[in-house]
C-alpha cells in the first residue's frame, strides 16, 4: 500500500481502483466485499477443542489489511472510521460516504463542470478538475455522456487554444480526453 496515493476528499475512484486491484491481486478481495467471512474460531474433534488454523491466518490477513487501509487514507479523513472493526466497514463506509449521491451533490458538481475554466490553472490541472468531476458523476451512478465530457473540454479554454479548439470541433467523431490533453 505505500505506492497507493492516500485517500482525499477529491481522489476515492483512482484510490478505490488502487487498492482493490493490489488488494485482489493477493486473492484477498473477499476481506473487502465480505465475501470471505472468518472461520469458526476453534475445532472440536470428538472432545478436544483447539484453534482452527484457518481462523488464525484469516485474522492475520485481515488486520493486515484493515491496518494497510487505513495507512493508505489520510489521517483527517481517519476519524470517520473510527468506530470500524474490520477492512469490509472501512470498504463499505467509504463507499456510502463517497458514491451517496444526493440531488444536490449531483447538481454542484454540474455546476462546477459549467463554470470551471482554465484560467491560472496548467492545462494538467485544468483537465484534471474536469476529469475528477466526471469521474465522481459517474461514481455515483449519474455519468455524463462521453460526448458532453469532450465539448465541456474546449468551453473552459481561453481564446490562446482556439486552434486545438478548433481542431477538436473540426473531427467527425469525438476524440478521446488523452488525445485532447496532448494536443
Amino acid at each position: 500500500m505505500t505506492n497507493v496515493t492516500k485517500l482525499t476528499p477529491t481522489n476515492y475512484l483512482m484510490w478505490k481502483l488502487r487498492v482493490h486491484a493490489l488488494v485482489a491481486g493477493y486473492g484477498l478481495v473477499g476481506h473487502l466485499d465480505g465475501s470471505t467471512p472468518a472461520p469458526s474460531p476453534t475445532l472440536t474433534s470428538e472432545t478436544v477443542v483447539s484453534d482452527n488454523p484457518a481462523f488464525v491466518n484469516w485474522q492475520r490477513q485481515e488486520k493486515l489489511i484493515y491496518s494497510a487501509l487505513l495507512g493508505a487514507i489520510l489521517l483527517n479523513l481517519q476519524l470517520i472510521l473510527s468506530r470500524t472493526t474490520t477492512s469490509s466497514e472501512i470498504w463499505s463506509t467509504l463507499a456510502e460516504i463517497y458514491t451517496k449521491a444526493s440531488r444536490g451533490h449531483i447538481q454542484q458538481l454540474k455546476d462546477q463542470l459549467q463554470t470551471w475554466t482554465k484560467g491560472s490553472h496548467t492545462i494538467e490541472e485544468y483537465l484534471q478538475g474536469l476529469t475528477t468531476r466526471f469521474d465522481t458523476l459517474a461514481n455515483m451512478g449519474k455519468p455524463m455522456d462521453y460526448d458532453d465530457q469532450i465539448d465541456l473540454i474546449p468551453a473552459g479554454l481561453p481564446e490562446d487554444y482556439r486552434p486545438i479548439i478548433d481542431q477538436i470541433e473540426a473531427r467527425d467523431v469525438s476524440p478521446t480526453i488523452p488525445y485532447v490533453h496532448e494536443r
